[in-house]
C-alpha cells in the first residue's frame, strides 16, 4: 500500500509544481486611430490594418495566477525585447500585468539620441492609451502616435510546447507503462 502511495505521489508532483512552469504568449493588437506627426501637426486617420504585435514568456513563481513584470523572461514588442534592455536606452519604470485568459496591461519605453544631440527618438507603449514614436531633429518633431479605440482588439495565443517537451511526456508515458508491463509478468 505504501508503495502504491508513493509511486502515487511521484506522478502527481509534477502537476503540482505546474503553475511555476515558464510559458510564453504572442499577441496582436488590431485597429488603432493613427496620427501622423509632422512639422505642420498631426493628421489622425482611423487605419483598421495597424497593429502591435509581440511575445513575452515568464514564470508565475508566486503562483497567483498573474504574471508581472517580474516575473517575465522575455517581453518583446515590435521587435525590441524590454526585459533585456540596457538602462541606458530604457525607461525603469515598466509595469506589465497578464492574467491568462484576460487583459494583457504594459508601459515600456525607450528613447536614444545621436552624440551630437541633433536627433532624439522615443517609443512609448501604454496599452489602453497610445503607442507613440516620435523623433526630434533639430527641435522638429516626426512620427506616428496609434491611440486605442474601443475597435482595437487583442488576440493572445500560448505557444505551442517545443517537441521536446512532447517527447519527455511520452518518455514517461512510456516508463510506467513499462513498469506496469514488468510488475504483471512477475
Amino acid at each position: 500500500m505504501i508503495r502504491k502511495l508513493a509511486a502515487l505521489a511521484a506522478l502527481l508532483s509534477p502537476l503540482c509544481s505546474a503553475h511555476a512552469e515558464q510559458s510564453s504568449w504572442s499577441f496582436v493588437y488590431t485597429g488603432f486611430d493613427v496620427a501622423t506627426i509632422s512639422w505642420d501637426g498631426e493628421t489622425t486617420k482611423w487605419n483598421p490594418a495597424a497593429n502591435i504585435k509581440g511575445k513575452f514568456s515568464g514564470t508565475d513563481s508566486n503562483g497567483d495566477g498573474m504574471l508581472v513584470f517580474s516575473e517575465l523572461s522575455l517581453l518583446q514588442v515590435d521587435g525590441f525585447d524590454y526585459v533585456g534592455c540596457s538602462w541606458g536606452t530604457c525607461h525603469s519604470d515598466y509595469t506589465f500585468n497578464y492574467t491568462p485568459n484576460g487583459q494583457l496591461d504594459f508601459k515600456v519605453r525607450r528613447f536614444s539620441n545621436d552624440p551630437e544631440g541633433y536627433v532624439f527618438w522615443s517609443t512609448v507603449y501604454e496599452t489602453g492609451a497610445s503607442a507613440d514614436f516620435t523623433t526630434f531633429t533639430l527641435g522638429t518633431p516626426s512620427g506616428a502616435r496609434y491611440a486605442w479605440t474601443p475597435q482595437t482588439t487583442l488576440s493572445i495565443a500560448a505557444a505551442v510546447p517545443e517537441p521536446s517537451s512532447y517527447a519527455m511526456v511520452l518518455t514517461g508515458l512510456l516508463l510506467v507503462g513499462v513498469a506496469g508491463w514488468v510488475r504483471r509478468a512477475r
